[in-house]
């Protein structure tokens, strides 16, 4: 009977530490995944005056001269989809970056960047 619990707790204890560490990733990555959304949070600007306006809610505003539209957006990895609500605007999927203030889209018709707008 003593041989029986001395190796039952090798496989519990090792079980415990398996199960700590699953944990310990599952908020990092659920950390690192609400930090990309939280950076993108804010007004960007181009030079040519187009703002992107992203919303905690997943909701957003494209102004340009003359014009707004609003959009929701999904983020994945470092995958932006852009969803408009007006239909003469184009839905875009972009990889992009943040870094020094500055956001970074690269789609299909080519790259833009933006800077936080200090608003």
């Amino acid at each position: 009977m003593q041989k029986r619990k001395l190796k039952k707790k090798p496989i519990i204890m090792l079980m415990i530490i398996v199960a700590i560490i699953a944990i310990i990733i599952s908020l990092i990555l659920l950390t690192l995944k609400k930090s990309n959304k939280d950076s993108l949070i804010g007004s960007w600007v181009t030079q040519g005056g187009t703002v992107y306006e992203f919303k905690e809610d997943n909701k957003g505003t494209m102004i340009v001269p003359l014009s707004e539209y609003k959009f929701t957006y999904k983020i994945n990895d470092n995958k932006l989809s852009i969803d408009y609500e007006d239909e003469k605007a184009n839905d875009a999927d972009y990889e992009y970056s943040i870094k020094n203030n500055k956001l970074i889209l690269t789609g299909k018709k080519g790259t833009f960047t933006f800077t936080r707008d200090k608003q």
